[in-house]
């Protein structure tokens, strides 16, 4: 078992702590965050647990993800001292009871808010734009409208609301959280006696409004105590704080110790990263590790909107299988490869056809959203009813299939249709239902799978799915100015169309069940190998130029939203490896690229290879 180390960070919080004083700990990645963060809730129970518990009071711990409640609940051994949950089960649990403010939230705030936003972007037009923001302002003010007359409000698992029937989105409730952390001392008030100690984990993924709003509740000398644990280098979602720092009176603590990295990569990360230079610490210290850059010439955008051609990236890939190879890393399972985009991935995978649908022209902003978190309605009953019958029918696993189908399937429910059957008949009806659609799966197109799964009651579907398999396919072409609100029935049309031998392979993708990821998907997590592909065509996105950030004198200067953006999640890829790192960089210059990696000191001239 490795030995506990006790850092300056730790013993600065712990003095806060003594003191009641708020603080915000800067912990640089491999620093050991967690660890920091379930030692102090400790210290607080060896202190101070038993009168927390005698005036029914808890300590608060909010996290970013529910995988982190479930690891942080676990190293504190489940104690109901701590209330340790999401930010969104957090704020709900104190706003909930709060019926009459949060309907003053939505009047004066929310929804008025909502309206302007929308109301901005509709010029009077008839550009699809337009025509979507003004439907949107109008229904709006319906809600607004209409505000009186709801009884109460729930929270719902959705990003919007519906607030004429009392629905409240993520969206909503860190709103409605914020305008009363702001503008009711009150609620305030009983949020601080509620929790005397409120930490928050993940701090720079956390909401602005919600940062400042725990702060007033901290503001002041004594209890409560708010403390924030997190890194602003490591925020790389939109919309999060970023930024942090500790109610008026707190301290601001910053942990330089590296657990994870080797020695290479943390003289990277320093030389990238100004503001913390760690150090090797731990069982880490005098792992050395190494760093090696191969640059390329990136080909010039042959495909439509400057995005590469199908043949450009089978091109993309041979290079990248080239480095793979001549870096002695084929055929292990310790290395992660890293893109920006999901198209490099989905070629090699073999689900370019879904991604480039899902990405397209059909597809709306939220649609895209939804596919990469595996979450779009048209999907998941694919991915996780159908196909895990798939499988379980392919390894002759009876007992899988019954499970599954009396998990998710409303014919094999307590109260569905075969729920007087005998055990035996259900088997034999699970059996022959499976091995028709088993056959369907290998012949027919996903439309017809689905429909054969609804009629027969194997999976849940939407009222939104059931709309679509039930309406005749859109017979008109598609115009952007005319079908704009209605392109989702662009999009299931085409969708029901293909085969079903995508569906398998990006069901492995969002799984993680493989050795490709996004930059963005590895946040928290380590690998021992890591590469990284750095190629400002295959992302496509304006939002992000890895040239610019890394070699500005020879791509470009980036605007201030690429800088801000891309040096966060480089910093984020390049801290994932616990060993050795690779990136696969493509630049319109490598040799000048080369020269400027070295010229600002961030390699040295033999971690850095340029390839013809």
């Amino acid at each position: 078992m490795a030995e506990k180390i006790e850092t300056d960070a730790d013993k600065a919080v712990r003095a806060c702590l003594d003191s009641h004083r708020s603080f915000a700990l800067i912990a640089g990645a491999g620093s050991g965050k967690t660890s920091s963060l379930v030692e102090a809730l400790e210290r607080i129970r060896e202190r101070e647990g038993r009168p927390l518990r005698q005036n029914s009071q808890r300590v608060a711990c909010i996290t970013f993800t529910k995988r982190a409640v479930e690891v942080i609940k676990t190293r504190l051994g489940f104690d109901d001292l701590y209330f340790v949950s999401t930010l969104h089960s957090f704020v709900w649990d104190q706003i909930g009871r709060f019926q009459s403010d949060i309907r003053e939230a939505l009047r004066e705030h929310r929804l008025p808010a909502l309206i302007a936003k929308e109301r901005e972007k509709d010029n009077g037009g008839a550009s699809r734009t337009a025509q979507e923001a003004r439907a949107r302002a109008d229904r709006f003010e319906q809600e607004l409208a209409a505000l009186e007359s709801v009884a109460r409000f729930e929270y719902t698992d959705t990003r919007f609301g519906d607030y004429t029937n009392g629905k409240l989105g993520h969206d909503d409730i860190i709103e409605v959280a914020g305008y009363l952390f702001e503008k009711n001392v009150t609620f305030r008030r009983i949020t601080g006696l509620r929790f005397p100690y409120i930490f928050v984990d993940e701090a720079q993924d956390t909401f602005e409004g919600i940062v400042a709003g725990l702060n007033l509740v901290g503001a002041g000398d004594g209890l409560p105590v708010v403390g924030y644990f997190g890194d602003p280098w490591q925020q790389i979602y939109d919309r999060s704080a970023g930024t942090f720092a500790p109610p008026a009176n707190g301290e601001t603590i910053t942990k330089t110790e590296n657990f994870r990295c080797s020695e290479s990569v943390i003289r990277l990360l320093n030389a990238f990263r100004q503001d913390v230079k760690q150090y090797a610490a731990g069982e880490n210290r005098g792992r050395k590790g190494s760093v090696l850059f191969r640059l390329v010439r990136a080909e010039k955008p042959e495909g439509p909107r400057n995005t590469y051609t199908d043949a450009q990236i089978v091109r993309a890939l041979e290079r990248m299988d080239a480095a793979v190879t001549e870096w002695g890393w084929s055929n292990r399972d310790d290395v992660i490869r890293l893109f920006l985009a999901r198209q490099m991935i989905a070629r090699r995978m073999g689900f370019a056809d879904l991604n480039r649908l899902f990405n397209g022209t059909y597809a709306s902003s939220r649609a895209e959203d939804q596919f990469e978190a595996g979450e779009h309605s048209l999907l998941l009953p694919l991915t996780t009813t159908v196909l895990p019958l798939i499988v379980a029918h392919e390894a002759g696993d009876s007992r899988r299939i019954i499970d599954v189908l009396r998990r998710d399937s409303p014919a094999f429910a307590v109260d569905g249709v075969n729920a007087a059957n005998t055990l035996k008949t259900m088997i034999d009806t699970s059996v022959t239902l499976v091995d028709q659609l088993a056959s369907l799966w290998g012949s027919a197109t996903i439309g017809d799978v689905l429909r054969f799964c609804v009629d027969k009651q194997i999976v849940h579907a939407s009222d939104r799915l059931r709309g679509h398999l039930e309406r005749p396919p859109r017979a008109e072409e598609y115009d952007e100015a005319q079908h704009s609100v209605d392109k989702g029935d662009w999009l299931a049309d085409a969708f029901f169309k293909m085969a079903t031998t995508e569906l398998r392979p990006y069901s492995a993708f969002i799984a993680n069940n493989t050795a490709y990821s996004t930059q963005h998907g590895v946040k928290g997590e380590e690998y021992s190998k890591v590469m990284v592909v750095y190629d400002d065509v295959e992302a496509n996105w304006n939002n992000y130029s890895f040239g610019k950030i890394l070699t500005p004198g020879t791509a470009g200067e980036p605007t201030e939203g690429q800088l801000s953006r891309g040096r966060k999640l480089v910093y984020v890829s390049f801290s994932r490896a616990l060993e050795d790192l690779r990136v696969l960089f493509f630049s319109r210059d490598p040799d000048a690229a080369r020269q400027e990696l070295i010229d600002k000191k961030l390699l040295e001239p033999s971690q850095i290879e340029v390839v013809a």
